[in-house]
């Protein structure tokens, strides 16, 4: 888990990005967004916090095949933390 203190003007942007273009499932207070660096495709759970924080929970990099798509859970925090920088920088595509 990666926690990012952002400006207040930037973190309503990226909250207004998240509501309006991110997959959000039901009664969870996260949400799942799609990061495309090169031809590796992540998914990172992020979650708003109070005080203008945003939480990336974790992320998974999707491998896709002919068989279908296999995701691996990242567990070095650094990629977490650059994977959060960029949503931050690029906002939500």
């Amino acid at each position: 888990m990666i926690v990012r203190q952002l400006k207040a003007d930037r973190y309503e942007y990226l909250q207004n990005q998240l509501i309006t273009r991110a997959q959000q499932n039901p009664f969870e207070a996260s949400f799942n967004v799609t990061v495309k660096v090169d031809k590796k495709e992540y998914i990172l759970k992020i979650q708003p916090d109070n005080r203008h924080k945003m939480v990336a929970l974790q992320a998974l990099v999707v491998d896709r095949d002919e068989q279908g798509h296999l995701h691996t859970l990242i567990t070095d925090n650094k990629i977490l933390s650059s994977l959060l920088e960029l949503l931050i920088w690029q906002g939500v595509a």
